[in-house]
C-alpha cells in the first residue's frame, strides 16, 4: 500500500479544524463539545472523535490498516472516509 501520509494528515487536520471551528481557547479536553459558545451536535462530536483517533493512528503507524482484520484499507475508501478504522468487509 502506498499511502500519502502527508496528504491524509492534511485532510484529517482540515476536517478537525472545520469541526472545532473558531472556538475561543478554554481549558479542558478538545472533545468537550463546545464551539462558539454553543454545543456541537452529537454527530459532529462523534466525527471529531473519529478524526482525533485517526490522527493518533497515523502518528503511531497503524493508519490505513483495518483495526479488525489488519488488511490494507484501499485508497478509494480512505478518500471517501479518511477517518475510517475499517476496511469495507469489516465495516458491515
Amino acid at each position: 500500500m502506498q499511502v500519502n501520509f502527508a496528504a491524509r494528515r492534511n485532510t484529517l487536520e482540515s476536517k478537525r479544524k472545520r469541526l472545532v471551528g473558531v472556538a475561543p481557547s478554554r481549558p479542558g479536553p478538545l472533545l468537550s463539545g463546545w464551539r462558539c459558545g454553543g454545543r456541537l451536535p452529537y454527530f459532529e462530536v462523534d466525527e471529531l472523535r473519529q478524526v482525533e483517533v485517526a490522527l493518533a493512528r497515523l502518528h503511531e503507524g497503524s493508519y490505513g490498516f483495518c483495526q479488525i482484520c489488519g488488511d490494507d484499507i484501499p485508497d478509494a475508501r480512505l478518500d471517501q472516509l479518511p477517518a475510517t478504522p475499517f476496511c469495507q468487509c469489516c465495516a458491515v
